[in-house]
């Protein structure tokens, strides 16, 4: 693999030429510090982007077209990224020497069409269009509770810190739903174009600087980027004692989470140690997490920990009966103590680092996977796929014991249903 980097005023351009694919890659980024009231309208805008263009204007026009360019596909997304919201459209289009001459061209054409000539007449989204997409973002926001161990996250997530990013509901809000108009969407529509930081990457086997100018040529982005910071989220305030929360629902299996802030970790704690630590405590069906509260206590029907290193955050989950709280939350503190304590092994150690190991090195089999390690190094400085081998073989057992060592617990909660409910 190759690396380009053009830099211009309005926008980055990120080219990772490598032969190991059939297809091109493109993907499109807008990133803009995150406002809660903001969310449901950047949901609506990646949508209806999709639905029609100026010159596809209807849903089946796009489709047809992107049949005709041999499938190409194009998709969108809505991420937050720490103290940041991401919109993402990316297209996956067959190399053009597997098609014919032009064809290249062609489907650039089209993807920058769908984003940069949307369906507006005397400014505002075609009524069509928006009101599909209404009905689909309703659908999504009503979808929340469809994934119960996500929304008791989500729920628990509240409690520690509403006013924080990482508690904001990705779905988006009925409230800020209700104010959307066809005219204040292509309003804002335009002030994303305007304002957000605009990275473009291409992953496949390109002629780089033909492509580029390509991109170049159709890309409608001409204000100064603005500069931006502190993408990670910081905790001020840490607990001197954890809480515990117990809420009630309509379910029929309790949800216990384990909320931790993460302060004072360096970012290579964060990247390696502490993900090397998780793997150990509650990576998989190997850690102690599993082993020792599902298996040998049968306490839980699935537990697992999760890092993320954006929000400086740690979370235990875990499916239980409501009866076995107590005693489930005692198991998980004693297995976080063993850590503290370094009752692991170099086994463990050497287990955990070979499962990072094989998740690096499968990178470069995904398209999306090599953009998000590229986009995390213009976003964070981060590191490359060697830099992050060589730096996960460096993990050491007494690193690992350290970093146990800093984390505490912020907020124990549970989900619960009635006991009529719960089975």
């Amino acid at each position: 693999m190759e690396y380009f980097k053009k830099e211009f005023n309005a926008y980055n351009i990120h080219v990772i030429k490598t032969d190991r694919f059939k297809t091109v890659t493109i993907e499109l980024n807008f990133l803009r510090k995150i406002k809660k009231e903001e969310i449901t309208i950047r949901n609506f805008l990646s949508e209806i982007l999709l639905q029609s263009s100026k010159k596809y204007n209807t849903k089946r026009l796009l489709s047809l077209k992107s049949k005709e360019l041999y499938e190409a596909n194009i998709q969108s997304s809505t991420t937050r990224i720490g103290a940041y919201t991401n919109m993402s459209f990316s297209l996956q289009f067959l190399n053009e020497e597997y098609t014919q001459e032009g064809m290249q061209e062609e489907t650039l054409d089209f993807f920058f069409d769908t984003i940069f000539n949307p369906n507006v007449n005397n400014g505002e989204f075609d009524n069509h269009s928006f009101e599909v997409t209404k009905e689909v973002i309703t659908t999504e926001i009503k979808s929340m509770k469809d994934n119960m161990t996500k929304y008791s996250l989500i729920k628990m997530l509240e409690k520690m810190d509403p006013n924080c990013p990482f508690s904001y509901n990705g779905f988006g809000y009925f409230e800020d739903l209700d104010k959307i108009t066809n005219k204040t969407l292509y309003e804002y529509y335009q002030d994303m174009i305007k304002s957000d930081k605009v990275d473009i990457f291409v992953v496949g086997d390109v002629d780089v600087e033909k492509i580029t100018q390509s991109i170049i040529d159709k890309v409608k982005v001409n204000t100064l980027k603005k500069e931006f910071k502190d993408i990670r989220l910081e905790h001020n305030k840490i607990r001197s004692r954890s809480r515990k929360i117990v809420e009630e629902e309509k379910i029929n299996q309790s949800k216990l989470n384990i909320g931790c802030l993460l302060k004072d970790f360096s970012l290579d704690e964060l990247n390696y140690t502490l993900k090397i630590y998780n793997e150990i405590l509650g990576g998989g069906t190997e850690s102690k997490l599993f082993l020792n509260v599902r298996e040998k206590n049968s306490l839980c029907y699935y537990i697992r920990s999760n890092i993320n290193s954006y929000d400086n955050l740690m979370f235990i989950y875990a499916g239980i009966n409501k009866e076995d709280f107590d005693k489930s939350v005692k198991l998980i503190k004693r297995e976080m103590n063993n850590m503290k304590k370094g009752k692991f092994t170099l086994e463990d150690i050497e287990v955990a680092k070979k499962a990072m190991e094989v998740s690096v090195r499968t990178i470069t089999d995904s398209p999306s996977r090599i953009i998000n390690v590229y986009y995390s190094k213009e976003l964070t400085d981060g590191d490359d796929i060697d830099e992050k081998l060589k730096k996960i073989e460096k993990v050491s057992y007494d690193d690992i014991v350290r970093v146990a060592n800093k984390i505490k617990i912020d907020t124990i909660y549970l989900m619960c249903g009635a006991d009529k409910n719960e089975q």
